[in-house]
């Protein structure tokens, strides 16, 4: 005779793999919203050297809120304990966070001969947001070797600005960086084994 709990547990198991799933589907989609709204002109908008309108500011700052509110619920989805997921949401934000004050002081010159490497490590939305958002999906599905997915992520530093110095167009470069970028994500997606519950 079956029992409750026998037919219980392989009902749970695949509950939580469709949540493991839709986690990994929205932290991905998160990480392109925000790629998209810290690689733009938010950074400069919040300058000093910034002349946009403040309703400009305010549109991109509201896409930027957007975007780490779809990583929030990416993280909320996670099967995982309410700490560890709100560790990896502050670990995002904090990246954000990090990305726009750089972006902001290396244009109005603070940084001095030293602008370039902080753009092209702590400037680089490409590069920070696949770091933040891989890390808090690694620490969420409790990756081992997982993280040694995150050191894909090291292409994004050298490549877009060889394509810049290569005189490459500036949409060709975004074209570039997002298909590395997707491509990299999938791969730490992957590290974290998505449907190993």
């Amino acid at each position: 005779m079956t029992t409750p709990d026998a037919l219980s547990t392989p009902v749970s198991r695949t509950s939580v793999n469709y949540r493991t799933l839709a986690s990994a589907i929205t932290l991905f989609l998160g990480g392109y919203l925000l790629i998209s709204a810290l690689s733009g002109q938010l950074g400069y908008s919040i300058s000093s050297i910034s002349r946009n309108p403040i309703e400009v500011t305010a549109y991109l700052v509201l896409q930027a809120l957007f975007a780490l509110l779809v990583v929030v619920v990416g993280f909320v989805l996670a099967a995982a304990p309410i700490g560890t997921r709100l560790i990896a949401a502050g670990v995002v934000f904090a990246s954000a966070l990090i990305v726009l004050v750089t972006q902001a002081v290396t244009l109005t010159g603070s940084f001095g001969a030293s602008a370039v490497p902080a753009r092209a490590t702590f400037g680089n939305a490409y590069f920070m947001t696949l770091l933040a958002v891989g890390a808090g999906w690694l620490v969420v599905r409790r990756a081992r070797l997982g993280w040694l997915a995150l050191l894909a992520a090291l292409v994004l530093i050298p490549v877009p600005y060889l394509l810049v110095l290569s005189n490459v167009p500036s949409i060709i470069t975004q074209i570039v960086s997002l298909t590395l970028s997707a491509v990299v994500g999938a791969g730490i997606i992957a590290a974290g084994r998505p449907l190993r519950d």
